[in-house]
C-alpha cells in the first residue's frame, strides 16, 4: 500500500499519532489485555492519562467536585493531540455532557452511551442485558444522561462474584486469572437463566471486557463496550481507499 502522507505537519507537541486519549483513576488493580486500562487492548495508538484526586467514590456518589481535574486532565490529552478520549470506567456517564462541552474533541464516557442505540436494534421481545461492577451501586443517576432507565435493561452485578469483588471492588494486587473467568463465566450464566429472552449485552464495567468471549460462549449473543465503542469512534478517523474491482 503506498504511503500517505500531508503536504505539510504542524509542530508544536513533543510526540504524535496517538488517536485516543485515556482518562484512567489513580487505581493499580492488575489489569489483562481487552481492559481499557491495558495499552495493548487497542488496535491504534492511544495515550492514558491519571485522573489525580478522584476516586470511584466520586464517580458513584455522582460527586460534581471531581469535574475540575477531570477536565482539566481531559484537555492535557487534547493538547496532545489525541482525536478523542475515552475513559476506563464506565460511571463517567452521569458526567457525559459536562465535560464533552469543556472540549474541543469528542468525549465518550461509558459503554452505557450505547444501550439507546443498541436496544432500538432488537425486536420488542428481547431484553439488552447490562452487566455491571455491583448492581447495588447502579442508580437511574448513572443512567439517565445515557437516555434509559434500570426496568429498560436486566441488569446483573458482579459483587457477589469472589474474586472480581477481591481484585475490583477491593483492590486487590494480584489476580487469579482462571478464578475471575469462572466467576464472569457464572455471571453471564446467570443473566441467561433470567426470566427475560436476551438479544444482547452491554458491559459497564471495562474490567470486564478481557472476558468478553466467555460471555459471548455462554450467552450466544453480541456483547458490547467502551472498547467496541472506542474502536467504532477510531474507525471514523482511520484513512482507508477503497479499490474499483469492476468497470
Amino acid at each position: 500500500m503506498e504511503q500517505y502522507y500531508p503536504d505539510q505537519v504542524d509542530g508544536g507537541r513533543t510526540h504524535y499519532g496517538q488517536v485516543a486519549g485515556i482518562l484512567s483513576l489513580c487505581s493499580s488493580i492488575p489489569r489483562l489485555p481487552g481492559d481499557p486500562g491495558h495499552a495493548q487492548t487497542f488496535e491504534f495508538p492511544v495515550l492514558h492519562a491519571v485522573v489525580e484526586r478522584v476516586t470511584i467514590e466520586h464517580l458513584l456518589n455522582i460527586d460534581e467536585s471531581c469535574l475540575e481535574p477531570i477536565i482539566a486532565t481531559a484537555r492535557q490529552l487534547q493538547e496532545k493531540g489525541v482525536h478523542f478520549i475515552t475513559t476506563s470506567c464506565g460511571l463517567y456517564a452521569p458526567f457525559q455532557r459536562l465535560i464533552a462541552d469543556s472540549l474541543d474533541i469528542p468525549f465518550l464516557s461509558s459503554g452505557l452511551q450505547m444501550v439507546p442505540l443498541l436496544k432500538g436494534f432488537l425486536p420488542s421481545h428481547l431484553k439488552l442485558g447490562l452487566i455491571t461492577g455491583h448492581s447495588g451501586l447502579l442508580s437511574n443517576e448513572h443512567l439517565r444522561a445515557s437516555g434509559f432507565k434500570l426496568e429498560d435493561v436486566q441488569v446483573k452485578g458482579m459483587e457477589d462474584y469472589p474474586e472480581f469483588r477481591r481484585v475490583v471492588l477491593e483492590g486487590a494486587q494480584n489476580m487469579d486469572v482462571k478464578k475471575l473467568r469462572r466467576d464472569v463465566s457464572n455471571a453471564a450464566a446467570s443473566l441467561k437463566n433470567c426470566s427475560a429472552k436476551l438479544g444482547l449485552v452491554v458491559l459497564e464495567c471495562p474490567n470486564l471486557v478481557p472476558f468478553r468471549l466467555e460471555i459471548q460462549q455462554v450467552l450466544r449473543v453480541p456483547v458490547f463496550d467502551i472498547v467496541s465503542l472506542a474502536a467504532f469512534f477510531a474507525s471514523g478517523f482511520r484513512r482507508a481507499a477503497f479499490a474499483q474491482q469492476y468497470i
